[in-house]
């Protein structure tokens, strides 16, 4: 039957990917921004089967500063038939995490371990656990979209149990689980910001994180692919000469402020001494952007550009990459759009000299929108400024 090559050649995918089936996912979970109502549970009839889901995020099983956020949801499946009794004999699924471009295929033979049996009028109702690896992002408040299918027999009259031939085969019948989504709870969101707000508050378990990668010292990293294939360093420029020789000629700011065609940017860094190892010359900073659309017009972030020196070092990275976090934002007047970003930087600091260890400043490139908050006014984009600032080591214990 169709189905049973569609599965196959699923199956065959699966194997090829060491793991499970995957297939492309939908465009609007990608993009953070959801087409269809943003429900926690759904509802579906399909022939004489009602199956029902109900979700709630699990606190106990949670570990947001891993981005393990954990959900369970409750399946209730009833057999309306006045007549038939059914046997449940497989499940496929369907799930996919804001943000990533694929769905994961979950299936399996009976449920939870069963083949349950349902006479007319009877219910079958179980709980499970979904635990995902995702990150809140701004425009959305889900964590992940699933729906799939249940495959069934009818029993025939006088049949008790499902033959293993029917049972090989994984049931001849389907029933839907209707879509519906993992909503992270209101302390997992990260809200849109307000230009009147200030909330640091929880930057930790909220931050969107993506990684900058500059160019190391000589020879000394082993090549890796960064974690962020859309924004490579390109290209190179000369450099500053004070981050040449160490003795920096400007004052040492850890974060800057620039209002640029009322845009403005703002960032502050700090050291990740969890994720360094000085021994090896490895410097980890995170640095936190919040951009504001101080206009009067709906305003769309369309790429960045960042530049990007190491001290000690003859020249400039610049790494630039289209959106923000993998996202274009569109930021309404008065909202932010903010975000946490990390760089890991290959460098032997000169600390006779200065705590320097790296200055980054750049871009980012915005469209003016319509009344309509859709429709750009001009294709020509406009550039916000990322005004130069440093990342500096913190004062070194001589251990």
């Amino acid at each position: 039957s169709g189905g049973s090559a569609a599965r196959a050649r699923e199956a065959a995918a699966a194997e090829a990917a060491g793991g499970r089936p995957r297939l492309p996912g939908d465009e609007d979970v990608t993009r953070g921004e959801i087409d269809i109502p943003v429900e926690p549970s759904s509802s579906t009839v399909t022939g004489p089967l009602k199956v029902e889901v109900s979700s709630v995020y699990n606190n106990e099983q949670s570990d947001p500063p891993m981005r393990k956020h954990c959900f369970q949801y409750t399946i209730r499946i009833t057999n309306n038939s006045p007549t038939d009794t059914i046997q449940l004999l497989g499940r496929r699924f369907e799930i996919q995490t804001v943000g990533s471009s694929m769905k994961d295929v979950v299936q399996g033979e009976g449920v939870t371990g069963r083949t349950p049996i349902l006479k007319p009028g009877e219910v079958f109702e179980y709980t499970s656990t979904a635990p995902l690896s995702v990150r809140p992002i701004g425009t959305t408040i889900i964590a992940a979209r699933m729906k799939g299918e249940y495959r069934y027999v009818v029993l025939k009259e006088g049949q008790e149990t499902a033959t293993e031939e029917q049972i090989k085969d994984g049931g001849n019948e389907t029933a839907d689980l209707g879509t519906f989504h993992f909503i992270f709870p209101e302390d997992q969101r990260v809200k849109p910001f307000r230009a009147e707000e200030d909330d640091d508050e929880e930057e930790e378990e909220e931050e969107e994180e993506e990684e900058t990668k500059a160019a190391s010292s000589p020879a000394k990293e082993t090549s890796k692919p960064t974690s962020t294939p859309s924004a490579s360093p390109a290209s190179t420029l000369p450099g500053d000469d004070d981050m040449k020789t160490g003795d920096i000629t400007i004052p040492l700011n850890d974060n800057s402020e620039v209002v640029t065609d009322s845009v403005k940017v703002s960032v502050t860094s700090s050291y990740r001494p969890e994720r360094s190892d000085s021994s090896q010359d490895k410097h980890c900073f995170a640095y936190n952007i919040r951009i504001t659309n101080e206009s009067d017009n709906p305003i769309q972030l369309v790429s960045r550009r960042f530049e990007i020196q190491t001290v000690g070092l003859e020249h400039k990275d610049v790494v630039q990459g289209p959106g923000v976090t993998g996202r274009q934002p569109i930021l309404k007047p008065g909202e932010s759009f903010e975000y946490t970003s990390t760089a890991p930087l290959n460098v032997k600091p000169m600390l006779d000299k200065t705590p320097v260890v790296a200055r980054m400043q750049g871009e980012y490139n915005f469209v003016i929108l319509g009344e309509d908050g859709t429709t750009p006014l001009s294709s020509n984009p406009l550039q916000a400024k990322l005004g130069l600032f440093h990342f500096i080591l913190p004062a070194l214990s001589s251990s």
